[in-house]
């Protein structure tokens, strides 16, 4: 096995965040996450300090979805990132936005993150309206949708619901009660979870569950076996799941 070739991984991360590979181009609506993946890389590899940081956050606050005024803040509408500065409502949108842009959960999530990750203090950003009108994206279920629009729901959004809530430090944006339901729902019979109610067990679903539950506080380290436990499902047949040989 080759060694680990740092400098290339950092020169080809660098580079992702001046254009886009061309295998990612039909990607530009998500610029934002695959950003917020470079910037996580980037800082695991202790390679911060070869960005602009003040040019990175500045793109990324132009991202900020906001109301053309405060009477369009009561329309059921999501207030938080877009993914990129190509995404746009329809000229025939009843609501315009003063960017014109349309927020996105996940977006939003990794905005934050990439914020968090650079050492922002988030006093640019509109937190409140980020998490009052978060509460438009949550279902009846429990789980939450990613555009006020509609979209796909499940557990990916659950945990990136849960993550906003945690870094702005206000749960009101979130009925924690039901979305502790859903997730405990998507819990299949082999103590894993899938994306959905019903679905199959997979580890990407479970890894959004158990984060979620850990920063929602269903989850502690027991200070005595120094070990995590759970208040609300089995923990130890979960592990046990996670071990199970996948060949």
């Amino acid at each position: 096995m080759g060694s680990f070739k740092r400098d290339l991984h950092v020169k080809s991360l660098l580079s992702m965040l001046e254009k886009l590979p061309s295998d990612y181009q039909g990607q530009d609506s998500h610029r934002l996450t695959l950003a917020y993946f470079v910037v996580s890389a980037l800082d695991i590899l202790n390679a911060l300090d070869q960005v602009d940081a003040k040019r990175i956050m500045d793109w990324v606050y132009h991202l900020q979805v906001l109301p053309s005024d405060e009477a369009e803040d009561k329309h059921g509408f999501f207030y938080g990132f877009q993914g990129s500065s190509s995404v746009h409502l329809s000229k025939h949108a009843r609501v315009k936005f003063n960017n014109g842009g349309i927020g996105h959960l996940a977006s939003t999530y990794s905005a934050l993150a990439l914020l968090k990750i650079m050492g922002d203090d988030f006093t640019r950003i509109d937190c409140k309206r980020i998490s009052r009108t978060m509460k438009n994206l949550q279902q009846p279920d429990g789980s939450f949708t990613a555009l006020h629009t509609g979209a796909e729901t499940d557990l990916r959004f659950v945990f990136c619901a849960a993550a906003i809530c945690f870094m702005l430090n206000d749960w009101s944006g979130m009925n924690v009660d039901k979305a502790l339901s859903y997730i405990m729902d998507c819990q299949s019979y082999d103590a894993g979870f899938g994306l959905t109610p019903g679905a199959e067990s997979h580890g990407g679903a479970t890894y959004c569950a158990i984060a979620a539950l850990k920063l929602m506080g269903y989850i502690t380290d027991d200070p005595v076996s120094k070990r995590p436990s759970c208040s609300v499902f089995d923990f130890p047949s979960l592990v046990e799941w996670s071990l199970w040989d996948r060949d």
